[in-house]
């Protein structure tokens, strides 16, 4: 089955009190797992950008993370990088990106 997107990626680093809102709070397609924010979802496009401002809000004095975004049919992977209160996407080359993901074929 051929998919439109593919999603992945984990955000760590959130103080105890804004990991417990952010488990309070609809981050569809990321989940709240183990004290960290993480996503693989594979589907219809969606935005993310809003979920990403509250998850790049939530972080801690030293949280990060990434979320790669894969769009199958123009062949562009957008990544955003997370840090405490920003977050910034760039295109990416796809053919290098994606080398890391070649275990979910």
């Amino acid at each position: 089955m051929k998919f439109a997107v593919r999603i992945y990626g984990e955000v760590e680093g959130f103080t105890p009190e804004k990991l417990e809102e952010l488990q309070k709070t609809d981050l569809y397609p990321f989940e709240v797992r183990d004290g960290r924010v993480e996503v693989e979802h594979e589907g219809e496009p969606m935005d993310i950008e809003p979920s990403v401002e509250v998850i790049a809000t939530a972080l801690g004095e030293k949280g990060s993370g990434y979320v790669d975004y894969i769009d199958n049919d123009e062949w562009v992977v957008w990544r955003y990088q997370l840090s405490p209160g920003h977050w910034q996407c760039t295109e990416v080359n796809p053919d290098h990106a994606l080398e890391g993901y070649g275990h979910l074929k």
